[in-house]
């Protein structure tokens, strides 16, 4: 809040965090997955898929922005029940939808400019986590993104049944990794959840480009 002459004026909370410095304590970055680490683009990846485009557009609408792929994140599903469920919905796609499930991390690729960021970031001192919204699949595949290799801890909403933006979340995390929340950093895409971070006592950035990013952390000192 600014105040002057008896009135308050807000600033609008995203803009803040696009313009405020990194607290000199900061010792930690704690990064999103998601279109942050690496793209993640459920529409363009439908198109690709080998099937016609009316079962694409099917699993596109029942899978991946259907309710059970926030419920796979969340840790209230497995993988068999969500496609039990969204197969029961359009059983003329079934085979779709599973080969869709089966490959959907093919997608993931790294956000331009992010793995120079975090090996720059690693090699400044700091440590890496990961705070991410996502299902168990992570753990089948999160070995072979080379970006991870530079992380010191993961935590994952389907694992500990809870989502961003709850702040129980974040609260959780730093006491599983003994953090200060005061000494975090967190990145994420999603200006709700950097409040959620901040209101828990951490530093936070609402991500959009990895050279606004490496900006932002260039002003505080960190890169």
């Amino acid at each position: 809040m600014l105040v002057g002459k008896g009135r308050t004026a807000v600033l609008p909370r995203r803009n803040f965090f696009r313009k405020a410095r990194v607290p000199p304590m900061v010792k930690n970055i704690v990064f999103d997955m998601g279109n942050v680490l690496l793209a993640y683009d459920p529409a363009r990846y439908a198109e690709r898929l080998p099937v016609r485009s009316e079962a694409a557009r099917a699993v596109l609408r029942e899978l991946f922005y259907g309710p059970e792929w926030a419920l796979l994140d969340a840790g209230a599903l497995t993988e068999r029940e969500a496609l039990e469920r969204v197969t029961g919905r359009i059983p003329q796609y079934a085979e779709e939808v599973r080969l869709a499930m089966r490959h959907w991390p093919d997608m993931l690729r790294p956000v331009p400019g992010m793995t120079e960021i975090v090996s720059d970031l690693k090699a400044g001192g700091f440590g890496i986590y990961l705070l991410s919204n996502t299902s168990l699949r992570f753990y089948q595949y999160y070995r072979d993104v080379e970006i991870f290799r530079r992380f010191d801890g993961f935590m994952i909403s389907a694992r500990e049944k809870l989502l961003k933006p709850d702040p129980a979340l974040f609260r959780r995390f730093c006491t599983r990794f003994r953090l200060l929340p005061k000494e975090c950093l967190f990145l994420d895409d999603r200006p709700e959840n950097v409040d959620s971070a901040v209101s828990c006592g951490m530093a936070g950035h609402c991500f959009s480009a990895a050279e606004e990013l490496r900006a932002f952390l260039k002003s505080g000192g960190i890169l």
